[in-house]
């Protein structure tokens, strides 16, 4: 729901009377059907509606994920017209094992968000670091201008690069800890997204900022550190399980042109 107060565009429902029946969110690749409403036709109405808001926003496939101990949703999948596309690895590091602290090369700071020059910069820098991606990631500057009315996001959990010598930003760790009144009130916590500008990539930036970023989590006192990754991103998976982390459990990426019928 705070993605929608940011976004409406971001998010469609289908109703009975003041009753939501079905969702349907591209980005979160994410279609549900009340149990008691489904078999009628509207997870079908919920894909066309998916198809036309990708279409929208200029997207060429629509993705959706299904999980391994739901069946149903892939035969859903399959009989609406998606295929196959990617494996997402969910991974978890042991809260044993230690993870060196990052260090930096010359030339290059870590630091938290700065909401007085970051605002508009962290979006096209997360798109550009996830453009080639099995499933891009997108960002846009309305969320991260919503993450600073949110008393649960604090700045350091963004951790961010710069370029010392020209004040760039080049490379981001977000992290994700649940808070609730501005508490921690969990002991897991996230590493949501690591990358680094296409121009700077390969140079042992990204490893860096995952180490930044497990410490971030564990100077917090939470022992549960997770993270996704795509089994297409070889190179990011053999980076985060070089780094300890090991595989937990998986979720299944199909596609749809947006051209199809």
């Amino acid at each position: 729901m705070q993605m929608f107060a940011v976004n409406p565009g971001l998010f469609a429902a289908a109703f009975a009377g003041d009753e939501i029946v079905a969702i349907v969110m591209p980005e979160l690749k994410v279609a549900v059907v009340r149990p008691e409403h489904r078999r009628h036709g509207i997870g079908r109405r919920m894909i066309d509606l998916a198809i036309a808001m990708e279409a929208e926003r200029g997207r060429p496939e629509l993705f959706m994920g299904s999980v391994p101990e739901a069946p149903a949703g892939e035969a859903f999948l399959r009989a609406t017209g998606f295929t196959f596309h990617s494996t997402v690895w969910d991974l978890e590091l042991p809260p044993d094992r230690p993870v060196p602290p990052p260090v930096f090369p010359d030339g290059v700071v870590a630091r938290p968000f700065d909401p007085s020059r970051d605002v508009t910069t962290l979006a096209p820098l997360v798109n550009a670091a996830f453009a080639n991606q099995p499933t891009p990631m997108v960002m846009e500057e309305a969320m991260v201008r919503a993450s600073l009315d949110d008393p649960n996001v604090l700045d350091g959990d963004a951790i961010l690069l710069e370029d010392a010598a020209t004040g760039e930003t080049v490379g981001f760790c977000l992290t994700d800890l649940h808070r609730v009144d501005g508490r921690i009130a969990s002991t897991a916590g996230e590493i949501g997204m690591v990358g680094v500008r296409p121009d700077r990539q390969a140079h042992g930036l990204g490893r860096q900022l995952l180490r930044a970023g497990v410490a971030y989590l564990r100077e917090a006192g939470l022992p549960k550190i997770s993270l996704a990754v795509n089994g297409r991103n070889a190179g990011a998976l053999g980076l985060f399980e070089s780094e300890g982390f090991v595989r937990a459990r998986t979720r299944d990426r199909w596609s749809r042109p947006v051209a199809a019928p």
